[in-house]
């Protein structure tokens, strides 16, 4: 019993003495204050790394949506200037065919006045007042608009003459869909429309222009819309007369040409 006493007693002295000695270091040297300024300043850095991390997350995720955004004004630039090409190399075609637009002039074109367009439920015909007499012959092509080919003379008489549109159900014409400069064959859908069929490949848009083949530079119809199953090797394309034909009273015949 005196021992475990004994022994108790020592060991409460023993804490005394180390709290006293520790109290006195800690009070009179500055031993406590390096050892409080060494976790301080590991707290204070651990702080600030987390702070440097979000701040560092955040300039990440901003400096993606900028980028993000330029990729978005980039692509919309560079659909401007794939519009603008287009528009120069239409632009362009229609400068190096200027020659053959400027045919009102020539002495081979004849102007007629339209006296009819259409009769007995067909409209996909016009009667003009040059017939024989004033030289015209069946397959001279007829335009409107000064470079709109709309068709070819189907029968002449004295004085008169019946033209027959291409956009006729039983006319074909062949031309060049521009700018693709892709050969193809149009279909007469009647009411001054047309039909195509192109590879599945050819990136048709609507307002792409269908230029006569045999008359470079004369338009016959511009591309209105598209329809295309993806499971299709063929597109169908719809055209129209770029002009009404019914808002137009004048045409001018161009000698010496085929029907198509």
């Amino acid at each position: 019993m005196n021992y475990r006493y004994d022994k108790n007693r020592k060991n409460k002295q023993a804490w005394y003495i180390f709290g006293s000695i520790f109290l006195v270091v800690a009070l009179f040297t500055p031993l406590y204050g390096m050892f409080f300024g060494f976790f301080q300043n590991q707290i204070i850095q651990t702080w600030e790394n987390k702070q440097d991390l979000y701040a560092g997350t955040n300039n990440f995720f901003q400096a993606l949506g900028a980028k993000q955004k330029i990729l978005e004004k980039n692509n919309e630039l560079q659909r401007d200037i794939d519009r603008l090409r287009v528009d120069n190399l239409r632009t362009q075609y229609l400068a190096d065919t200027l020659d053959s637009l400027l045919f009102f002039d020539n002495e081979n074109a004849i102007l007629a006045a339209i006296v009819d367009y259409g009769s007995l439920g067909s409209y996909n015909h016009v009667v003009i007042n040059r017939g024989e007499l004033q030289g015209l012959t069946i397959g001279d092509q007829v335009f409107i608009a000064e470079n709109v080919l709309i068709g070819y003379v189907s029968e002449t008489f004295s004085d008169t003459a019946r033209v027959k549109l291409y956009s006729d159900n039983e006319s074909r014409i062949n031309g060049i869909l521009y700018p693709h400069n892709e050969t193809l064959l149009a279909t007469g859908n009647g009411g001054g429309s047309f039909i195509i069929e192109t590879p599945r490949e050819i990136n048709v848009a609507a307002g792409d222009i269908f230029y006569s083949l045999t008359n470079p530079g004369n338009i016959i119809a511009i591309v209105q819309y598209v329809e295309f199953d993806a499971r299709d090797p063929f597109k169908t394309v719809y055209l129209s007369y770029p002009v009404n034909l019914k808002q137009h009273h004048n045409v001018a015949i161009k000698k010496n040409l085929t029907s198509a």
